[in-house]
């Protein structure tokens, strides 16, 4: 027999009722809100005879633009009920370890390096660290010597520099695969940072002893940005993380499953082979742990601040990011998910094609603005329910999705730093969507989006690229032409007229500050 994980609830029985009571209410919220909109008197009568089909697919993609949120936020809710921590367990000795990081110069500065490269070594527990570095750098050679750390470069390997596949050229994915294809047999497990994450000295004591868990394959950790006051957008994008990290990765051990995050974690070497290595994919990390799954290879998931990093502080390396994970969940939703979902528990399933929607807001909120379109240039209604008595059902919830987002901040990783309406975080989410929809034309229109390194340090201090507010303006002033055009041709519901305004604003604003 070998050691099993012992996992304990975050909730107390007294907190689990009033989280149970308060999710219960939602739920009741949810269920008449929906009696009400599902009626079948609010589809709506633009046309005759077979042209009532289209009546009521106008009224379905309704539907979906506003209870994408809520189904999401129901996720969120259920999988809280199921938080769990782990019990400790000290790592047995005598396991070779290999810390690894990777580095591709130019894009990322040398003083960060030098400081992932120090605390990686200083790590406690017996290991080597080792530096994966494209480009074969000098400087970064030098300091690996200074700190003990052992150099490793693909660069000029034709083998390992390939155009597709485990070992695609200039790919997180491809590097690391290139390392372990080489060096990874000599190791039983490997600890992966990116190179902005410092990790603090008990990053493997803290996850290494998970693994006298035969059957667990990867420990993961919480990605926490440590430069929240760098800008507005950082410490937006790191609200944005709070509840998934807090919440949803507790949430998702509970149910024996986490999400496997490439910024760090630790694998078991024999797991590791035992699927392929790292998934050569635009986001690799989450294909990779959707092939942990598959293989019935059980995770774990440290609650707890083992390493900081460093998050998106500009919009250019913001909508970056956004644009590389849409894109790459999008595609998985549509070319891996189905083939990996047969072979996965139904609950791991389940789960990962409820998480594959999130970035699906986007489509969400681009068919909102065609049905405001619709209306205001050619009269077509999406609905025949009144405003007001709308909102009257839809406000109660609302409001109480706060009130549940407030009460389980007190489970957020930093509760005394990451509490509050987080205004910013959901002001930041406005600006994404655009991002989002057009992550999902390129994976409708067949476009391979390359993989591109989110710029750290001093490489985010660049002048915003006005491009990429291009879709902003694009979808503000659809709405401010739409307002115009119905104004003049008599489609003017004060309602749907606030709702263009409001969304011609906020695109409008989004594209002025970035010339500020």
């Amino acid at each position: 027999m070998f050691p099993h994980i012992v996992k304990t609830p975050v909730l107390g029985k007294v907190q689990f009722i009033v989280l149970f009571i308060l999710i219960v209410i939602g739920i009741i919220f949810i269920v008449q809100f929906g009696l009400w909109w599902f009626a079948p008197s609010h589809v709506p009568h633009n046309f005759l005879g077979i042209g009532k089909l289209l009546d009521l697919f106008i009224f379905v993609l309704l539907s979906y633009v506003v209870w994408h949120q809520v189904v999401n936020e129901l996720f969120v809710w259920m999988t809280s009920l199921f938080m769990k921590n782990i019990v400790s367990m000290e790592p047995e000795t005598g396991h070779k370890v290999a810390f690894l990081t990777a580095f591709v110069p130019g894009k990322e500065p040398y003083d960060m390096l030098e400081q992932t490269i120090k605390a990686m070594v200083e790590c406690e527990y017996p290991h080597e660290t080792w530096l994966l570095d494209e480009g074969n750098d000098v400087i970064a050679k030098i300091i690996c010597a200074k700190y003990g750390a052992i150099h490793y470069s693909r660069k000029g390997q034709e083998e390992y520099n390939t155009n597709g596949g485990k070992f695609r050229a200039k790919t997180k994915a491809g590097n690391y695969n290139s390392w372990c294809h080489q060096h990874a047999k000599r190791y039983d497990f490997l600890a992966q940072l990116d190179v902005d994450f410092v990790p603090k000295k008990d990053f493997l004591t803290k996850t290494l002893g998970y693994f006298n868990d035969l059957r667990v394959g990867f420990v993961g950790t919480p990605q926490i940005y440590g430069n929240q006051k760098q800008s507005w957008i950082a410490r937006a994008a790191a609200e944005q993380a709070f509840s998934f990290y807090g919440i949803t990765q507790r949430g998702l051990f509970g149910l024996d499953m986490v999400l496997f995050i490439g910024a760090n974690h630790v694998v078991r070497v024999a797991a590791h082979a035992n699927i392929g290595g790292y998934s050569g994919h635009i986001v690799e990390d989450h294909l990779t742990g959707m092939r942990f799954y598959s293989k019935r290879w059980k995770s774990v998931y440290v609650p707890e601040v083992l390493a900081i990093g460093e998050g998106p502080a500009t919009w250019d390396a913001y909508f970056g990011q956004q644009m590389r994970w849409a894109y790459g969940l999008i595609h998985i939703l549509f070319t891996e998910s189905p083939r990996l979902f047969l072979r996965m528990r139904l609950v791991h399933a389940l789960n990962y094609f409820l998480l594959q929607q999130f970035y699906f807001d986007g489509i969400a909120q681009a068919i909102g603005i065609f049905l405001l379109s619709l209306y205001f240039f050619f009269g077509i209604q999406s609905t025949q329910m009144e405003f007001i008595p709308m909102i009257i059902r839809f406000i109660p919830l609302i409001l109480w999705q706060q009130v549940i987002f407030l009460w389980l901040q007190k489970f957020y990783i930093n509760p005394k730093e990451e509490s509050g309406l987080l205004l910013k975080g959901k002001l930041l989410s406005l600006a994404a969507w655009p991002i989002y929809f057009f992550a999902f034309l390129s994976v409708f229109a067949g476009r391979r989006l390359g993989y591109t390194v989110t710029p750290k340090g001093d490489a985010q201090e660049e002048k915003t690229n006005l491009a990429l507010f291009i879709p902003h303006f694009v979808f503000g002033t659809v709405t401010f032409i739409g307002v115009i055009a119905g104004s003049l041709w008599g489609n003017n519901s004060p309602y749907l007229l606030f709702v263009a305004l409001l969304n011609t604003v906020i695109m409008y604003s989004f594209c002025i500050a970035a010339l500020l």
